[in-house]
């Protein structure tokens, strides 16, 4: 179906959170998290058309088809999808490949495995799976298991003020974090590699990097919702590339 020319009309809140690409279909279906409307809308790769809609437009709730204020999608290689639902539910969603819902886990707290907020997800080798605890200050790490619909916790790494944003490849997991405002590259294991301060002054500055993207040339681009715009910085010159 062509897209709604108002689908994004009328919100009263921040609106769209968090757009992804799912790596694993070959049709590369683009997904937008609109938390405003508690909603997510999967797109054609080029745009144009509208393939599916998850969640009832303004109507929050906790139950297999409905979320509050979601915040991010991530994509399994079998073909399942990981929703961060997200800052009333406090908990991950697990879809099938058709976006039945499959089960969850998570939920309110400050135990093991447990969020106040979930601001993103994303996943890595050997099934990890990265999910950001944005008010918790932390990042929980999970990891797949036989069973489809459980996944089973095992570890938590604290220390942030308040992280935003994870990118997961196949050698390191990097964050954003606020105070002070930078990006942390981790290892597996949760031990801090590298770190370096992002400028909070214009013209090239953030109040916080709220989302970010490295493409395959190794460019970053920095997402900003404060002063409402995103910035693209490309690797200095005779660098280290591992950095």
């Amino acid at each position: 179906m062509e897209v709604p020319k108002p689908l994004f009309a009328g919100s009263d809140g921040p609106g769209p959170h968090r757009l992804r690409i799912d790596p694993y279909d070959p049709r590369h279906p683009v997904w937008v998290v609109n938390e405003t409307f508690d909603q997510i809308y999967v797109f054609s790769n080029d745009g144009s058309r509208l393939l599916r809609t998850l969640g009832e437009k303004g109507v929050s709730g906790k139950d297999e088809s409905h979320f509050g204020r979601p915040q991010d999608v991530a994509f399994l290689p079998d073909g399942r999808i990981l929703v961060a639902d997200g800052l009333d539910n406090h908990r991950v969603v697990i879809l099938d490949h058709d976006g039945h819902y499959l089960s969850e886990f998570g939920g309110h707290g400050s135990g093991p495995g447990q969020f106040n907020g979930v601001h993103a997800v994303a996943v890595g080798p050997g099934g990890r799976i990265f999910a950001l605890d944005r008010s918790g200050g932390r990042v929980n790490v999970f990891r797949t298991t036989e069973d489809p619909k459980r996944v089973e916790h095992v570890d938590t790494w604290g220390g942030f003020s308040l992280p935003l944003d994870l990118i997961v490849d196949d050698d390191a997991v990097w964050v954003t974090d606020l105070n002070p405002l930078r990006v942390v590259k981790f290892d597996f294991e949760g031990h801090r590699l590298y770190a370096w301060l992002v400028p909070t002054a214009l013209p090239d500055g953030y109040p916080e990097v709220h989302t970010f993207s490295v493409d395959s040339d190794g460019n970053v681009y920095g997402g900003d919702n404060q002063y409402g715009g995103t910035q693209k910085f490309v690797p200095k010159l005779g660098v280290d590339p591992a950095l």
